[in-house]
This record gives structure tokens, C-alpha cells and sequence, in this order.
């Protein structure tokens, strides 16, 4: 029998991607995944909207989510999985943080006006598809109105963080991070720091309750996913991973990052030894 392969971070329309739930579900069925995990930045909405297809398709569909975490001058995510959502204060947070991504939009919007830019919230709005707002929605909007011609220009230009209409985003720290997933007996994990050089903050992260690092992503090459199984074991850490598809400028990674199994599995344990 062939191994149970999954991917545990996929992004969908519900945050700053260009796939939906339903077109995600689509694609881990045709790469004959097992499970994969939506971990939309600050919402669970993509896990709402694709429940009933993923049960249709047999899939396990993990709820997760993506915070954004500040430390000591730099920033990174944090990963929460089989979280308890329905939990009220927690509930309450993600809208919270949708809120602020709302409101953070709205001020670039007005930067870009300023600078002379005739764009509206309203087509930024619709870029995000009802999904949570971010910085690709505003780059997306920039591009349908013809004001740059690629992608990555509209960050150098106007949304990047040293730009004119960048404004700064309200994170967590991470205490406050790991915190509010353990509040909801969910699994916490550092996304993709082979991306962000993040190891060495590893030590205190872990001192603050971490319970395992992304050793599987895209942007890996074997040498990479070897030295995070590593380290996640020299920490006592458990290990997951995931392709952090986006679905932009046509890279559909779901499927292409062969992540085991027993990743999930590990998650479950550590769920059920830290809650019961």
C-alpha cells in the first residue's frame, strides 16, 4: 500500500489566496492526498466553507489557522492546529484580527490615494472574495486597475514594508501566540522558519510552550527537511509540514511537497498528551 501522504498548509480565498476551499479540496483529491489543513491567515473560514466537500470527498480536513507573531524586531507565524474553534473567546479573537486587517486595508487605501492612486476599498474588498483582507488583495486591485504590471512591482512600489502606502500590521507576541492556540487545546508550530531564519529564537519559543517546528515546505530542498526533523528532535519538538500554496502567478503546489502521514499523527499525540 502506497504511504498516506498530506499537506497541512494550504491557503485559500478566505485569507490571501486565489484558490477556494472547494478548488483546494479538488486538487489534494486529485494528488490523492489523505488530509490537508487550511491555515488561513487569521480565520477559519476556508475550514467552515469546505467541510460538507471534504467529508464528500473523504478527506480529513484539520482545522488550523496562521498567526502573525512579533519578536524582538522581527516577525514570523505560528501555526495552530485541531483547535476547538467553536471555543467563543477564541472565536471572538479571529474576528478581532479580521477586524484589524480590515482596518489596516483601509488606511493603505488611503495612502495610495494620497499619492495620487484613484483606488477604492470597494475593489479591494472584492479581490478578497469575502476572505480576510491583506496586502495581495491590495496588489491584486493595483493590478485590475492597470496602476502596475506585475505582482511584485506593486509591492516594491507602493505595499512593501519600506514603501509609501505600507502601514505597519498589529501582531502577537509569543507568548500571547502560543497561548491563544493551547486555549483551545490546539497544537502550536513554527511555520516555514527555514524561510524566515528564524532557528535562533527556537530555544525561547519552545521555553514558552512551542510544540513543533514546519520540516516540510515548498521552498525546502531534502538537505532542509533533514536539518528541521533534526532540530524538532533535538528540542523534543514533533515535526509537520505543508506546500503554503497561495495559488498565485499560477503555482499550485498542492500535492507537490510529500508530506508523511505521521505528521498528523504526531499532532494527535501531542493534542492528546497536552489535553487529554
Amino acid at each position: 500500500m502506497p504511504e498516506k501522504l498530506i499537506d497541512l498548509h494550504i491557503h485559500t480565498t478566505a485569507s490571501d489566496s486565489l484558490i477556494t476551499p472547494e478548488e483546494a479540496l479538488d486538487l489534494a483529491h486529485k494528488a490523492g492526498l489523505s488530509a490537508v489543513a487550511f491555515a488561513d491567515h487569521d480565520t477559519m473560514e476556508g475550514f467552515y466553507q469546505g467541510e460538507k466537500k471534504a467529508n464528500d470527498l473523504g478527506i480529513e480536513l484539520i482545522p488550523a489557522v496562521e498567526l502573525s507573531i512579533s519578536y524582538k524586531g522581527g516577525d514570523f507565524h505560528l501555526l495552530g492546529y485541531l483547535l476547538e474553534h467553536q471555543e467563543k473567546s477564541f472565536k471572538r479573537k479571529i474576528e478581532f484580527f479580521r477586524n484589524e486587517r480590515l482596518e489596516r486595508g483601509e488606511r493603505m487605501v488611503r495612502k495610495l490615494n494620497e499619492l495620487g492612486i484613484n483606488l477604492t476599498m470597494d475593489m479591494v474588498k472584492r479581490m478578497a472574495r469575502g476572505g480576510s483582507v491583506g496586502r495581495p488583495h491590495l496588489a491584486d486591485a493595483l493590478l485590475k486597475e492597470e496602476i502596475v504590471r506585475t505582482y511584485d512591482e506593486a509591492f516594491a512600489r507602493y505595499l512593501g514594508y519600506h514603501a509609501p502606502a505600507y502601514v505597519p500590521k498589529k501582531y502577537l507576541n509569543p507568548r500571547e501566540g502560543i497561548d491563544l492556540i493551547h486555549s483551545v487545546k490546539g497544537v502550536a508550530v513554527l511555520a516555514h522558519p527555514g524561510t524566515t531564519k528564524r532557528d535562533n529564537h527556537v530555544p525561547d519559543l519552545v521555553a514558552l510552550g512551542l510544540d513543533g517546528l514546519e520540516a516540510y515546505h515548498s521552498q525546502y530542498d531534502a538537505s532542509t527537511v533533514k536539518y528541521y526533523t533534526n532540530l524538532s528532535r533535538k528540542f523534543g519538538l514533533i515535526y509537520t509540514g505543508g506546500s503554503d500554496c497561495h495559488g498565485r502567478r499560477g503555482e499550485v503546489l498542492i500535492g507537490r511537497v510529500k508530506v508523511p502521514y505521521k505528521c498528523l499523527e504526531m499532532l494527535r499525540r501531542v493534542k492528546k498528551e497536552k489535553f487529554g
